[in-house]
């Protein structure tokens, strides 16, 4: 027996209405192409405003790229209260070939029970979710405290320097006390925090030579390749996380497993290497004059890139023919608290809206709820399994992202009603 309010049945109730239009929509913007590379998101953040206007909602287009359009809204509620921000985007990873595909990518197509296209799990379900949240609570704005705003932003599959990034540098008013971010992952978790990516690009030259005078110079691919299998060990460097933390991945261990398959829970735990791309030669039978590698290390909660650059500085000293150019480091292992009360409102309406046990717990990927960290404010994370992303076959459960659609709509009015 349901043992929500009469308002919060009310909302709850909507949503079941509103069942067909919220997929529709979500087929629309799927069609809505906008992949990132190349970025641009005007036909999808045209699906926004129109929602928007169709509702006389009012908004603002903040656009720092022609091509990439962010959508901020916002409104003031009946009384005063804290303020609530709100967070998706509107790009979605590209699509290198339709090998694999059962269906059109960017077809939005509804069968199955499911919602198929490029997008439609990362992120334009949670993206359509917040989206129908805010213009719901809208409707009962005199009812709530507070303030509440919506960014749809258009550039986070690069790391938003158009999108979440700008906005947060020249929109202040967009901080707010907290953030709730739409992303995938799994509405049996909540996320509180991300692992930070150190990028770096290496460099091995020789002289060359042709491939029967192996004697002449030494192949820059085996020095990289030794290089490489000596770097594995940074992911053995030894890692404190902050007791909070470990304390629910210790708790989640066997959820997040089961979410993200085994292993995941050691992996969010503990640096990580990847070697991105990896680039030598142009022909067979020649030694390469230049072997090119790109090094993704992600860094684990309460760490820093310290000991993994002092790690580097004693590699590279072994293979001092190795140079090495680090891409990227500005960002920090951050995370809010896992006891938060917006973590607490997402565990009783998932639990009373579709009977699910949510679990806090960190993120392996990167979203833009990290920019809100950064800036002082909690940001968690909330939203469908992560199904297919960047994947062949790409989709959401229909069933399990309307439970997601109630339970963002009922954390969001928790939090502004809170006393």
């Amino acid at each position: 027996m349901s043992t929500l309010s009469k308002l919060k049945q009310e909302l709850v109730d909507q949503v079941d209405r509103d069942r067909d239009l919220l997929v529709e929509f979500l087929s629309k913007f799927v069609r809505a192409k906008s992949p990132n590379p190349p970025g641009d998101t005007r036909d999808a953040a045209r699906c926004v405003t129109e929602f928007l206007k169709a509702r006389d909602l009012e908004h603002r287009i903040v656009s720092p790229h022609e091509e990439m359009p962010n959508v901020i809204a916002s409104f003031d509620c009946g009384a005063p209260g804290r303020h609530l921000v709100l967070n998706g985007h509107m790009d979605v990873f590209p699509l290198p070939t339709k090998d694999g595909w059962s269906r059109d990518p960017w077809g939005g197509e509804v069968s199955d029970g499911k919602v198929w296209g490029v997008g439609s799990c990362d992120m334009k379900q949670g993206t359509t979710s917040i989206l129908f949240a805010y213009a719901y609570l809208h409707q009962i704005r005199d009812k709530l405290k507070g303030r509440l705003t919506l960014t749809a932003v258009s550039d986070e599959e690069t790391f938003g320097p158009w999108g979440a990034v700008y906005l947060m540098e020249n929109c202040p008013e967009i901080h707010g006390d907290c953030c709730f971010n739409a992303e995938p992952g799994a509405p049996t978790t909540v996320r509180i925090g991300e692992k930070a990516p150190l990028w770096m690009t290496c460099t091995v030259e020789s002289p060359g030579a042709h491939a029967a005078y192996t004697h002449k110079a030494h192949n820059p691919v085996e020095i990289a390749s030794a290089f490489i299998a000596d770097l594995e060990a940074v992911e053995d460097l030894e890692v404190n996380l902050p007791g909070p933390v470990a304390d629910a991945l210790a708790v989640a261990r066997d959820e997040i497993d089961r979410v993200h398959l085994k292993g995941a829970a050691d992996v969010m735990q503990s640096f990580s290497l990847n070697i991105g791309q990896f680039n030598a030669g142009s022909i067979i039978n020649t030694i390469p004059t230049k072997c090119t590698f790109d090094v993704d290390i992600r860094l684990p909660f309460g760490m820093t890139k310290e000991p993994v650059m002092a790690f580097m500085a004693d590699l590279l000293e072994k293979y001092p023919q190795v140079k090495m150019e680090v891409v990227m480091d500005t960002a920090t292992p951050a995370w809010s608290d896992p006891s938060h009360e917006l973590v607490g409102y997402v565990q009783q309406n998932a639990k009373e809206v579709a009977g699910l046990d949510v679990l806090p717990i960190t993120s392996l990927a990167g979203t833009d709820a990290r920019l809100w960290r950064y800036a002082g404010v909690p940001a968690f994370s909330y939203g469908t399994t992560a199904t297919n992303v960047a994947m062949p076959d790409e989709h959401v459960d229909i069933e399990e992202w309307i439970g997601v659609v109630k339970t963002h709509l009922l954390t969001i009015f928790d939090y502004l009603n809170a006393e």
